[in-house]
C-alpha cells in the first residue's frame, strides 16, 4: 500500500485540512475479500469522504481512495493517522497499515516542507535515510550537474515581501548550494559543517509573492550539501 502524502507534513495553528490518498495492490496470487480501506482519524480530527470498499482483489488490481482530514481548531499536537487496509485472505482477517505523520510547525515558522516530500521534484537527486533530519530522510546526490536538485513548488507565502528562507542540512566540509526564488536570480549560499549525520541550519533572504512560489535549491558546477527541509521565517 502506498500512501500520499508519505513523508512529515507540518500544519500550522487553528484548523488545518490535509488532503490524503491511499492506493492498495495486489501483487499475490492469492486473492482477498471483503476489502476496506479508510483513514482512522484521532478525536477532534474529522474526516470527508466515505471508505472504499472491493468485495474481492485479485492479482495486479488496485483499490484506490482520497479524504479530506480537518484538525481541531485548538494548535496542532504530534498527531499519527494510519490509513488501513483491512481484508480477508484464504479466509483469515489481515490487515496493512501506513501512518499520516503530522508535526506542528514551529512558532517561528510560516512555511515548512521536508526535502523529500512527494510533492517536490528531485531531478536526478535521491532520498536516504538520516535518523537524526526532522522527518527521519533527507535528500543526497545534490548538485555536480543540472539535473541533480530539489524543486519545491507552491511555497505559499501570506503576502508579498522578505522572507528569511531557512534550510536545514548535513554536510561534510566547505560546500554551497544557489538558490532561486521564481526562476530570478541565483544566489549562493555558503555553507560547512562536520559529518553528514549532523543537521545544521542556514539562512538567507528572499524575496515572495503572495501566495504560491517555486523555489530550486542546486549546484550545477559542484557537489552540495544534503537537504533536510526548508522553511521561511
Amino acid at each position: 500500500m502506498t500512501l500520499d502524502p508519505s513523508g512529515l507534513q507540518w500544519a500550522g495553528p487553528g484548523r488545518q485540512a490535509l488532503t490524503v490518498s491511499a492506493r492498495l495492490r495486489l501483487d499475490v496470487d492469492d486473492p482477498i475479500d471483503q476489502v476496506r480501506l479508510a483513514p482512522v482519524v484521532p478525536a477532534g480530527w474529522t474526516v470527508e469522504g466515505a471508505p472504499v470498499t472491493a468485495g474481492t482483489l485479485r492479482l495486479g488490481q488496485t483499490l484506490h481512495g482520497a479524504w479530506t482530514l480537518t484538525s481541531p481548531g485548538q494548535d496542532i499536537t504530534p498527531t499519527d493517522i494510519p490509513v488501513t487496509a483491512s481484508f480477508r485472505t484464504l479466509g483469515r482477517p489481515a490487515e496493512v497499515t501506513r501512518q499520516l505523520r503530522v508535526r506542528p510547525r514551529p512558532a517561528d515558522r510560516v512555511f515548512v516542507r521536508e526535502a523529500e516530500d512527494f510533492r517536490n521534484r528531485l531531478g536526478s537527486a535521491s532520498v536516504t535515510g538520516c535518523p537524526a533530519c526532522s522527518g527521519g530522510q533527507k535528500v543526497r546526490n545534490l548538485g555536480g550537474g543540472p539535473d541533480a536538485y530539489v524543486l519545491f513548488e507552491d511555497v505559499t507565502a501570506g503576502a508579498a515581501g522578505e522572507y528569511a528562507l531557512y534550510l536545514d542540512f548535513t554536510v561534510n566540509g566547505d560546500r554551497s548550494y544557489f538558490v532561486t526564488v521564481n526562476g530570478g536570480t541565483p544566489v549562493e549560499v555558503k555553507v560547512s559543517g562536520t559529518g553528514n549525520s549532523t543537521p545544521y541550519t542556514t539562512s538567507v533572504p528572499v524575496t515572495l509573492r503572495a501566495g504560491a512560489n517555486t523555489i530550486k535549491i542546486y549546484n550545477d558546477s559542484a557537489t552540495a550539501p544534503d537537504l533536510d527541509r526548508l522553511s521561511l521565517g
